[in-house]
């Protein structure tokens, strides 16, 4: 009895207990209503999600000072305490949170005319999103002014020049190689995530005089600093599968990523242009360490390795069947970079990579082993006095390639070279008034293989001509090493140059940016040689030249119409040079004259769905047809692509992505492939160099493990 009696006083005791209702509505800055925000009391089970107006309410029996908790993705997560002695409501309004990592820059000068300070118009969530991209950055990078598309290669063409002509470099260290490989007319990607950095410089030419080695182009990766928080990301893929796994500490955090990709299983389904034998395969690996030693440096260690094969049969022009490729590449990357602020005003830097690519190729009858090994080391000081900020620095590079030939029945070939380039740099901005900035700069270069220096002046200014618009001018002159193919034939040549020449102006006001540029390259010393006897080094020499010139025009929105970002951009380009096998100075087959590219994004909160959808298009490129006398006188049809993505999060930490490219299955043409020598009747026979696929599909699930389990990882997609 008195057993029962303790149990029925406990019951009314509980029912006696009042539930305390908590409810309120959750905006945006506008006042608009968000649907989907998770609200919570911290540490608990008890919370809601609100409705399409965002309206919320739940009950809890919690009692005392308690933290309520409102996240949703993209606003900064608010905390308050509150206490549940009693019913409220409580409306809250979220703020919009800025994307922790950087943008990307594409202008040429600025208000302070360098290039660290330059306005974003890319953010790297932007990178992911960008239809057709599938998180590749020259895939976005392509859609930016100033860029040509060249399907049959993905790789980045700058304003007339050529893929090899833009450098990669991860916090200021060369990148040794920056794409992964891939079979003729197959594109390839870069072997980085862009979500690994907190800022992407792209400069489009007239970049700082501490950059050497790249005639048109400067692509600098700044790497993430330390981690906000532990996490783990899975991913499950189309195309394989991925985990990294991040662990913070006070002053420090580390990040590790493995990944599989295995392309057979979605080639079976998907028809292709080619006969893979052995899909694109790959496993790699990435290690970031990020440790402050006090309070005024920071030690950063990245460290990368992947191995990537594959087996593909593509038909033959010059024998009967099929050209036969069976490739293997390994590839490390270890780069290490150490900051120390001095003072308040100055910091000293030095940083070191070492890369090694080892690629093993059966063409045919030709076996390939091709090994390159790559150090380069940087220092410099900077300091602000006053209107003046100065930076002084130096760097060597050391590169050793070489290569073992074997050609069944006829011989055996080992080129190699080595090079160690020096070089020593300053720079100085001058801020004459609060409207108008001069950079100046200088670099000195010595070729260790040439035995010959060389000296590279740059010179920008910015004037700032309202509030929130500037003009701006740029000069350089660039200096860079004939390509590695190049020197494993020959090193009777030199370095080759390009004069930058650019008059930009640029607007950004409120969620709207405007930019126009026009430039002018002029190409002196680049290499040639004959075209009927390539391999034999005494036809090489610097006699060669061109131009390029053109106009580049961006335009961004991202407040006119709610919910919606787009972009478009235009380039035209008029350019021609005299290189390589050219028998005279022509446009090259890699420039399009038109380039136009549509952005657009559209993010629908009671969906809780982002969409997206890109259009590029370009009038076509020259190629050559040895059947007619004009070289390169013949041109491609145009070229267009329509892509769509969507990204949806079904949970707070769980999203789905889907994507499809050349949704229309467009048959674009890049070119035409020729036989070495014409048939009987005297015609050279052709094929056109078209896409591996006419479309490509992916989807992929992205799940996120942390402590709060509202992180997800719509930002790596």
């Amino acid at each position: 009895m008195t057993k029962s009696i303790l149990t029925l006083i406990l019951i009314g005791a509980s029912l006696l207990t009042e539930a305390t209702t908590i409810k309120g509505r959750i905006t945006d800055p506008t006042g608009e209503g968000l649907p989907g925000v998770n609200v919570f009391i911290k540490d608990t089970y008890d919370g809601a999600t609100t409705d399409m107006n965002g309206n919320y309410s739940f009950d809890t029996y919690e009692s005392g000072q308690q933290t309520l908790v409102a996240s949703f993705i993209g606003y900064k997560k608010h905390e308050q305490i509150v206490d549940l002695s009693k019913s409220f409501t409580l409306n809250l309004e979220l703020k919009e949170e800025v994307n922790r990592l950087s943008g990307v820059t594409i202008t040429a000068g600025s208000f302070e005319a360098s290039d660290e300070k330059k306005a974003v118009v890319l953010k790297p969530l932007d990178i992911a999103m960008t239809a057709g991209a599938l998180a590749d950055i020259p895939g976005a990078l392509s859609k930016l002014p100033g860029t040509s598309t060249n399907g049959e290669s993905g790789r980045l063409f700058v304003r007339g020049g050529t893929a090899a002509e833009t450098q990669a470099f991860i916090d200021g260290i060369l990148v040794h190689s920056f794409y992964t490989p891939a079979p003729n007319n197959v594109p390839s990607r870069s072997r980085f995530s862009p979500f690994l950095f907190k800022g992407t410089f792209f400069s489009t030419g007239g970049y700082s005089a501490e950059y050497g080695q790249a005639l048109s182009s400067v692509l600098s990766l700044n790497s993430n600093d330390i981690a906000d928080e532990t996490r783990t990301d899975l991913s499950f893929m189309t195309v394989g599968v991925d985990a990294s796994h991040t662990q913070k500490w006070e002053n420090g955090s580390a990040f590790g990523q493995v990944n599989y990709t295995n392309l057979d299983p979605y080639m079976n389904l998907v028809d292709q242009a080619y006969d893979w034998e052995d899909g694109y395969t790959s496993q790699s690996g990435t290690f970031m360490l990020r440790q402050k030693l006090s309070k005024n440096d920071m030690l950063k260690v990245y460290a990368n390795y992947d191995h990537s094969a594959f087996v593909i049969n593509q038909e033959s022009l010059n024998q009967t069947g099929y050209d036969h490729t069976d490739m293997g590449n390994n590839n490390f990357y270890l780069n290490t970079s150490y900051r120390r602020a001095i003072g308040e005003n100055s910091t000293a830097y030095v940083g070191t990579s070492y890369g090694r690519t080892y690629t093993d190729v059966i063409f045919n009858e030709a076996h390939v082993k091709d090994t390159q090994n790559s150090v380069h080391t940087k220092g410099y000081f900077t300091s602000d006095i006053n209107s003046l900020s100065i930076k002084v620095g130096g760097e060597i590079m050391s590169t050793k390639h070489e290569e073992k030939t074997v050609i069944e029945n006829g011989g055996t070939f080992t080129p190699d070279y080595t090079n160690h380039l020096s070089a020593g740099f300053a720079e100085a901005d001058y801020y004459l008034t609060n409207s108008l900035t001069i950079r100046g700069g200088l670099r000195y270069s010595h070729y260790s293989l040439f035995s010959e220096s060389a000296l590279s002046p740059r010179l920008s200014m910015a004037l700032k001509t309202g509030e929130n618009a500037q003009l701006s001018w740029a000069y350089g002159k660039f200096h860079q090493m004939p390509t590695r193919d190049l020197l494993l034939r020959s090193q009777q040549m030199s370095f080759e140059r390009a004069d930058h020449y650019m008059l930009s102006y640029q607007t950004i006001n409120n969620g709207r940016t405007f930019r126009s540029e026009v430039y002018y390259k002029n190409y002196d010393d680049l290499v040639k040689f004959d075209g009927n006897d390539p391999y034999n080094p005494t036809t090489f020499n610097n006699n060669g030249g061109g131009y390029a010139r053109g106009i580049d025009l961006f335009w961004r929105d991202s407040k006119t119409f709610k919910n919606v970002d787009y972009w478009v951009s235009y380039s035209y380009i008029d350019t021609e040079r005299d290189f390589r096998d050219f028998p005279y100075q022509a446009q090259p087959t890699f420039a399009a004259g038109h380039n136009f590219a549509i952005v657009y994004k559209h993010w629908l909160p009671d969906l809780r769905t982002q969409v997206g959808a890109s259009f590029t298009y370009n009038n076509g490129r020259p190629y050559d047809d040895p059947n007619i006398d004009d070289f390169n006188g013949s041109q491609t049809k145009h070229y267009s692509d329509l892509s769509f993505n969507f990204a949806y999060l079904f949970k707070p930490n769980f999203i789905i992505y889907a994507s499809a490219t050349n949704l229309l299955g467009r048959d674009n043409v890049f070119g035409y492939d020729y036989a070495d020598n014409p048939n009987a009747n005297g015609v050279y026979e052709s094929r056109p160099v078209g896409q591996p696929a006419k479309r490509f599909y992916f989807l992929g699930v992205f799940i996120t493990l942390t402590k709060d389990k509202n992180k997800n990882n719509l930002e790596n997609l």
